[in-house]
């Protein structure tokens, strides 16, 4: 059985038993989602997956393909990681050093608009995203990020849409280790974020609300609090020491029609914000900042243990 990061899926097609015992303490199941899946180690296998970047002809000097995997929990489960990414349109660049030699100066010019609501009012957008988001609006994808991984990119949008408008964003965290949320050789504990703007006057900051649904690397799940709430996690668990192909991932089932109006996210957190300090220095943000004004970057509690993070805006 497949569960191909729990995209699409009802609850109720996918729910386990859930008993985990632990060396360093026991977290008890009622505390965790429904549904939700404990992973060990490393995925059993991996692959190119979306139509994302496979290749990097432009001039950027370092290029890694966002792969996916599949981890087996101990039930036979089979869940898809970081996560099942969308087919969707690709944003405009503003900067791009993979497409091309980075700034592109005629992207305005070149913007097309998604048409959502022919008599909607015409909305145009920044977005970046360290390493991969998907933008939704009223449920419909206007964006998905082109390079999922290395290197980073920003690009502008344009939609036209009725509103109240719902903007929603599919955020990841992408890794090389699949399976344990670790990149690179020195087996880091990667970062994430977010940051967007709009021309209708909606932002990423703390009225965001968001929810982690895929935490890794843990050890010991007692530090993973209702909702759940990963602030009291490690950012390098002893099993990051001792050997990182031993660490575990929780996985929670992400529900249909997440991205959609009236979903209800009332159980959803205020989202976090970071300075820039604490996420990137890449060019592709460095050299727009005023384009993003007052927005902030946004993620979940933990920018390092929560690797795939959903995020909602309602606009009135």
């Amino acid at each position: 059985m497949l569960l191909t990061a729990f995209d699409s899926v009802t609850l109720d097609e996918m729910r386990v038993s859930l008993a985990i015992a632990f060396v360093a303490g026991v977290l008890s199941a009622q505390q965790l989602p429904d549904g939700s899946v404990l992973t060990q180690g490393l995925a059993t296998e991996t692959f190119s997956c979306g139509n994302l970047a496979r290749t990097c002809p432009g001039t950027a000097r370092r290029f890694i393909e966002a792969r996916c995997g599949i981890v087996v929990a101990e039930d036979g489960v089979r869940v898809q990681v970081p996560a099942v990414p969308a087919e969707g349109p690709d944003p405009t660049d503003l900067y791009n050093d993979c497409a091309g030699s980075g700034h592109n100066p005629t992207h305005l010019e070149d913007l097309e608009t998604v048409v959502i609501d022919p008599d909607g009012e015409e909305v145009t957008g920044y977005v970046f995203g360290d390493n991969y988001y998907e933008l939704y609006v009223n449920g419909r994808i206007v964006a998905r990020d082109p390079v999922g991984f290395v290197p980073f990119n920003s690009g502008v949008v344009r939609f036209r849409a009725k509103g109240p408008l719902t903007y929603a964003v599919k955020l990841i965290d992408w890794g090389t280790h699949l399976g344990v949320g670790m990149e690179y050789d020195r087996w880091n504990v990667g970062d994430g974020g977010f940051i967007a703007r709009f021309s209708d006057g909606a932002a990423t900051g703390a009225d965001w609300k968001c929810r982690a649904f895929y935490i890794s690397p843990l050890e010991d799940l007692s530090c993973v609090g209702p909702g759940p709430d990963t602030t009291a996690c490690a950012e390098r668990p002893p099993c990051v020491e001792r050997d990182p192909a031993t660490c575990r991932a929780l996985h929670i089932p992400v529900p249909e029609e997440w991205a959609s109006p009236g979903f209800d996210d009332s159980d959803w957190h205020q989202a976090s914000t970071y300075p820039a300090s604490d996420v990137t220095n890449q060019r592709a943000y460095r050299d727009y900042v005023d384009r993003f004004g007052d927005a902030d970057f946004i993620w979940s509690h933990n920018l390092d243990q929560d690797n795939l993070v959903l995020c909602r805006l309602e606009v009135d």
